[in-house]
């Protein structure tokens, strides 16, 4: 769904590229040991080409233990149980330890920033799935501000790819656009999540320059009866098809269970519509975070449409994210009675490791969102909490 390679073509080096960085960045800086789920555990981290040929070269008693703990035929270290071979006792690297910041693989170096390349923009934020990052997240009182550079005016740097520049731009215009309406308060949470797929719908449709289009999908909105049941009913089978996403870490399918049991099971829908009742009550004091969870996933996702141009498919992906991981916290507010930022924090980045690490599960619900009946214009609209 993001970074789909379509017909990509290396740029020339000397054409200068603008570089954008989400501000929130100089923020991060990683826990280490303190980390309460690190990204050394539970992941196959694979290792560049240039990190590899490093290591293989790389001499004396650590040289030897870094070769045991490559698989070389997959290119990745090798994890003891769940954990990376070299993540010592006190919850440290010891490559880093031995080799120091540079002697760290790129995956590792550059983890939770992450590059998205739209040709002659590139633009780097946090991942969501590193709980560190998440915090910083949710907590981004810039809300997911920019600063812009250009860079490679010498012929130095990173090469980048060709893309249909109109179209960029054009999206970044809509990305403007939906940014300023997630920001827009004298909306209901629900109304703002309603209009970001109408623009979609409209954009894919007209083709991003017919303004009726979009007047037309605001008359139907507003027809719209919200039906607290059928929102139920849809946030049970939108949780049920996260069942059958590969699994990608391994409590994943036993956590699944627990929530649907407990919120689909376990009540009845006059008990369910009253719990998220009291949820909705409770999380409006958490708006600026939840604007700044559904900022991250457009920010992240909807410029990645200039490759397939699925501007209406990125924004269901971005609905659903939200709702989610708004399900998840429902589900820790059941057991517990409480809704915080440190409990979004957690939802999200489980959502996330689950979901944004995993090509295959970011495929299933491509290939959902676009032919399952539960995705259409209506039905989404229906899953919408008011």
């Amino acid at each position: 769904m993001k970074g789909v390679e379509y017909g990509r073509r290396h740029m020339p080096k000397e054409e200068p590229v603008k570089w954008r960085v989400q501000k929130n960045l100089e923020s991060f800086a990683c826990v280490g040991a303190e980390c309460e789920d690190t990204c050394c555990k539970g992941w196959e981290i694979g290792i560049d080409r240039e990190s590899y040929q490093l290591y293989r070269g790389t001499k004396g008693e650590f040289g030897r233990r870094l070769f045991r703990g490559i698989d070389h035929r997959k290119r990745r270290f090798r994890l003891k149980g769940r954990v990376c071979a070299f993540l010592n006792k006190e919850g440290f690297c010891d490559i880093y330890k031995e080799l120091g910041r540079a002697g760290m693989c790129r995956e590792c170096r550059e983890y939770p920033r992450h590059r998205e390349d739209y040709g002659r923009v590139q633009e780097w934020m946090l991942s969501l799935s590193c709980p560190e990052a998440a915090r910083i997240i949710l907590g981004d009182k810039g809300q997911g501000a920019w600063q812009e550079q250009i860079k490679n005016k010498n012929g130095q740097g990173f090469p980048g790819i060709s893309v249909d520049e109109k179209l960029l731009g054009d999206l970044e215009e809509l990305r403007k656009t939906m940014v300023c309406l997630l920001k827009d308060r004298s909306l209901d949470w629900g109304e703002r999540l309603a209009l970001l797929l109408a623009l979609a719908y409209d954009f894919d449709k007209y083709q991003g320059s017919d303004a009726a289009g979009c007047s037309c999908s605001k008359q139907r909105l507003r027809r719209f009866p919200g039906q607290e049941t059928e929102q139920m009913i849809r946030m049970a089978a939108w949780m049920r098809l996260m069942g059958r996403m590969e699994p990608v870490l391994p409590d994943w399918g036993r956590k699944l269970e627990r929530m649907c049991r407990s919120l689909y099971h376990r009540q009845s829908m006059e008990e369910q519509g009253k719990l998220r009742r009291k949820f909705a009550l409770e999380v409006k004091a958490l708006e600026p975070e939840w604007e700044n969870l559904a900022l991250y996933f457009v920010n992240t996702y909807l410029l990645g449409a200039v490759y397939d141009r699925d501007v209406y498919g990125k924004v269901k992906f971005v609905v659903f994210s939200v709702l989610m991981i708004r399900e998840w916290c429902l589900f820790r507010y059941k057991a517990t009675g409480r809704v915080s930022r440190e409990e979004m924090a957690q939802a999200a980045y489980r959502y996330a490791r689950e979901v944004e690490n995993s090509d295959r599960n970011l495929e299933l619900l491509e290939h959902e969102f676009a032919k399952n009946l539960l995705f259409g214009f209506s039905e989404m609209l229906r899953a919408l909490p008011d």
